[in-house]
């Protein structure tokens, strides 16, 4: 009896781990084949997905499966404007932030343009809340301002620089 050469056989040159692969005229015969029509469809979808994603580059479009620039930067420019929270205390004026990085008022700072056009019992409910994840007790808060802030960054500097600040809404908590 002669012994078969692969991996089941002492005598075999493959290493014990290796599986018996068909030979290359197998392989070949076991392939698929891609048809024109397969290749065309295959093309027509790559086309269509890059010209896509070139044309909401090209208008800017902020259509989410295909871009979202807000995602990685905020700022491309010298000039950034940003609304802040300010509470008027009687110790003076207090920016609404957050003593933790994490907490919710981070995430919801985004929510200050609602408050224009939120009705009056909204706004001291936002308000009351943003002022409890600051940390700040809203029985020693007069009043709190929403400030329409614009920032410069000088040429070579690595601080931004307040230019203006306008009052765009006042709330009693």
């Amino acid at each position: 009896m002669t012994h078969r050469n692969d991996a089941r056989t002492a005598q075999s040159r493959r290493p014990a781990w290796a599986a018996p692969w068909p030979d290359k005229a197998t392989r070949a015969a076991a392939a698929p084949v891609a048809t024109p029509t397969d290749r065309g469809r295959a093309r027509l979808v790559t086309y269509g997905l890059v010209l896509a994603l070139l044309f909401t580059a090209a208008v800017e479009a902020e259509l989410w499966p295909l871009t979202a620039y807000r995602l990685f930067s905020e700022v491309r420019t010298g000039t950034t404007v940003s609304l802040d929270l300010v509470a008027a205390t009687a110790e003076g004026d207090v920016v609404v932030q957050p003593g933790d990085r994490a907490a919710p008022l981070v995430t919801t700072t985004r929510q200050y343009q609602d408050l224009a056009g939120a009705t009056p019992d909204r706004r001291r409910e936002m308000v009351t809340a943003w002022l409890g994840l600051a940390g700040i007790d809203p029985g020693t808060v007069r009043s709190v301002r929403l400030e329409r802030t614009v920032r410069a960054l000088p040429a070579g500097a690595d601080e931004w620089v307040e230019r203006s600040r306008k009052t765009v809404l006042e709330v009693t908590p």
